[in-house]
């Protein structure tokens, strides 16, 4: 009996099956005609160019519609490019048509003359109907700009490369000096603790007279400098002690040592030659446990070579700042290290010095600010802060990813930390103005790391602030940006309200009387390098590989050096680009409103050679140069080279030398003992017959005359000269 009723039940399974087939109704286990799908956009980004005028953007289906699937798009709230200017796009809904799996949307991209600057928008799904969202929901539009608005070159300073010279195959040269009465270069090889001696009187065919090994003195070379004679070098010292100031003549006969700071990171002269002043970093240990003051270094110099003794050297520290410590954060000097004192904390980098050798101004690098120094009393006197840069503002755009293959220079929402390395000035109209290579540095150590991805897990915006945090952290967009964990939780309350990355890719001009920014190159290095047509395939590689993009998640091209020089009337600024390479050239002579002059490159393009690296920076005037032109020479710490370009509308044109003998003599003339005499104090400078500068000396009484037999003049500031005869 249960056998009949089983058979029962199969034979009215099967006739009502074939009853509902022949009458084409659907049956719910029938997986062959399910129409229920799943929409998502066929990417999650279109890379469109403006003047392509349309873009194309798929929804795909992962089976046919029955033609009542549907789905709403609506553009973002968030975005830069705007609806009808840059684009037009009204929101509305997709319905899939009968059988098809995607369906394409056209939308115009409005195509003018005005540049906006790369931008974008986003589209997003919702609503779907007899469907499901699933996968890519949004999707991002970038439009490439197609006015470059990148600043054209001039020929207002005629700069062309001329050589390149490899110091060390196996070493670096970080910082170069140069002595135009002997035509030697000094390179600082910190590498190999070597000072490299080289002869330059023809920069065509450079030869090296010696190296000097400073490992009888620290750990490691680390900057040189030379004024009238007398070259100063810093080494680092062992174990975390002070570092040396080395004193030497231009043989490489070494006279006086002194101790300095911890970490002695740069030395300069003042500009008459009677002090030398360091810049002692202070960095801490790996794990932090570390962590020495920060301070500066005054060595007066007028005893000479062999006679400079530590009693000639004044340290200077920060100690009297550790009381302001709560202020100085509220003013966003970044103070953050571990157990951290103002200090300790500070760490000087870099020095200018004014014309008339009264203050000096330290950039403070990893701190975001500048230190002032009085020369007369022997006194830091204050601290600065530089603030932040805004990368929403219109002319400050970056490319922030590494990861979308197109060159993007559009607004985030970031700012910039300016953290210059190198810093020069020059006065106009009785101002003294600051110019600041903005390079950006980070403390990244396995005792305190503040270096993070936006796109950490760690990394936590805030979302009041940051409704689009799951835009922002797409690798495509800012997430691949690395920014500080040290700053930009205003609040305090463990997210972030801002995000700081480290430098702005730009240089900077301040008006030192106020500390106010009076000008900032923006966006130029970017838009510059990425609109080379040689170099724009290297936009942002590094200077250890050629790859494109290489540092777009970090500081970009790096400005690195800097140096100052009058020519032709104007002044001018020469700033070097540490990753992507070469120098970019601006004239200044109006702090408010500098010009783009050129950049230019000597790196390969084929392979990973050439000029890599740059870091110190020098510019010799005509009167100095052994060719009777302007010179710029670079320091290249990756290639171990010398870049050498030479100003060919940069000539020596003969001083006047006339003769005014009642007011200014000198004597015994003719010299026979290397020394003449003057009448008074003055400052002058010494030229040979062809009118070529050879040494100059602030408010001195004599000067020494060790040259070849022949014919010189010496000329006052005052214009006063007197012609000197050398037998």
């Amino acid at each position: 009996m249960k056998s009949k009723i089983t058979l029962f039940l199969l034979l009215s399974v099967f006739f009502t099956k074939a009853i509902l087939a022949e009458n084409n109704t659907p049956i719910k286990n029938k997986k062959t005609t399910t129409y229920a799908s799943d929409i998502t956009f066929a990417s999650d980004f279109y890379v469109v160019n403006e003047n392509d005028n349309t873009v194309d953007i798929i929804l795909h289906l992962n089976s046919p519609s029955d033609g009542t699937t549907s789905v709403d798009v609506a553009v973002s709230s968030y975005g830069t490019a705007t609806n009808g200017q840059q684009f037009t796009f009204a929101n509305q809904t997709v319905t899939f048509t009968l059988n098809a799996s995607s369906e394409t949307i056209t939308i115009p991209i409005t195509n003018n003359n005005v540049y906006t600057g790369d931008t974008y928008f986003v589209l997003s799904l919702s609503n779907a109907v007899n469907g499901s969202i699933v996968g890519t929901s949004e999707t991002t539009i970038y439009i490439l700009e197609d006015e470059t608005n990148a600043p054209a070159s001039t020929t207002a300073l005629d700069l062309n490369f001329i050589a390149s010279y490899l110091v060390d195959p196996s070493g670096s040269a970080e910082i170069v000096a140069h002595d135009p009465a002997t035509q030697r270069l000094f390179v600082m090889n910190s590498t190999a603790s070597k000072i490299e001696i080289l002869d330059f009187s023809n920069p065509n065919a450079i030869t090296s007279i010696q190296s000097v090994d400073l490992a009888a003195y620290g750990i490691g070379g680390t900057s040189i400098a030379f004024k009238n004679g007398l070259v100063a070098a810093t080494v680092q010292g062992a174990n975390y002690g002070n570092g040396k100031v080395i004193f030497m003549d231009t043989n490489g006969n070494i006279g006086a040592t002194v101790d300095a700071g911890v970490l002695p990171d740069m030395v300069t002269f003042t500009p008459d030659g009677t002090k030398v002043i360091i810049a002692n970093e202070g960095e801490p240990n790996d794990d932090y446990t570390i962590d020495p003051e920060g301070s500066i270094t005054i060595v007066d110099v007028t005893a000479g070579l062999n006679n400079i003794q530590q009693s000639d050297v004044t340290q200077l520290n920060f100690n009297a700042f550790d009381s302001q410590l709560a202020t100085l954060r509220a003013n966003n000097v970044r103070i953050f290290g571990v157990n951290a004192t103002v200090s300790k904390d500070l760490e000087p980098e870099y020095i200018t010095v004014a014309a008339d050798g009264n203050t000096a101004w330290v950039s403070l690098q990893e701190n975001n600010a500048i230190a002032t120094i009085d020369l007369v009393n022997n006194q830091i006197t204050q601290i600065t802060p530089l603030g932040f840069k805004d990368h929403m503002l219109p002319g400050n755009e970056l490319d922030t990813s590494d990861q979308l293959g197109e060159i993007f220079l559009g607004n985030w929402p970031v700012k910039g930390m300016y953290m210059p390395d190198a810093i020069a000035n020059y006065t106009v109209n009785g101002t003294t103005y600051l110019v600041t290579a903005n390079e950006g540095d980070s403390r990244d150590y396995n005792g305190l790391s503040e270096e993070k991805r936006i796109s950490s897990g760690s990394y936590v915006l805030d979302p009041t602030v940051f409704p689009n945090a799951t835009f922002l952290k797409n690798s495509k967009n800012i997430g691949r940006l690395t920014v500080t964990n040290a700053t930009g939780d205003t609040d305090n309350d463990g997210d972030f309200d801002e995000i700081h990355v480290f430098g702005t890719r730009s240089f900077s001009i301040w008006n030192t009387a106020t500390g106010q920014l009076v000008y900032d190159s923006g966006s130029d290095f970017e838009k510059i390098t990425a609109a080379d047509p040689l170099y724009g395939s290297l936009f942002n590689a590094s200077n250890d590989n050629n790859n494109f993009k290489n540092r777009s998640d970090n500081k970009g091209p790096e400005p690195e050096g800097i140096t100052i020089a009058e020519i032709n009337g104007a002044t001018y600024a020469f700033i070097t680009l540490e990753r992507t390479g070469g120098l970019m050239t601006y004239d200044i002579s109006n702090p408010m409103s500098p010009t783009f002059i050129s950049y230019k490159n000597s790196r390969d393009t084929s392979g990973i050679g050439g000029d890599l690296g740059p870091e110190g920076i020098i510019y010799i005037a005509p009167e100095n140069s052994p060719i009777n032109k302007g010179l710029v020479i670079m320091a290249n710490e990756v290639s171990a080279t010398l870049s050498l370009y030479e100003i060919t509308n940069d000539v020596l044109s003969t001083p006047n030398f006339a003769e005014n003998t009642n007011a200014f003599f000198v004597y015994p003339n003719p010299s026979t003992n290397g020394i003449v005499h003057f009448n008074t104090t003055v400052s002058v400078s010494l030229y040979d017959m062809t009118g070529k500068k050879l040494i100059e000396k602030e408010n001195t009484q004599n000067l020494e005359m060790n040259y070849p037999k022949g014919i010189y003049f010496i000329k006052t500031k005052d214009g006063v000269a007197q012609k000197v005869v050398v037998e």
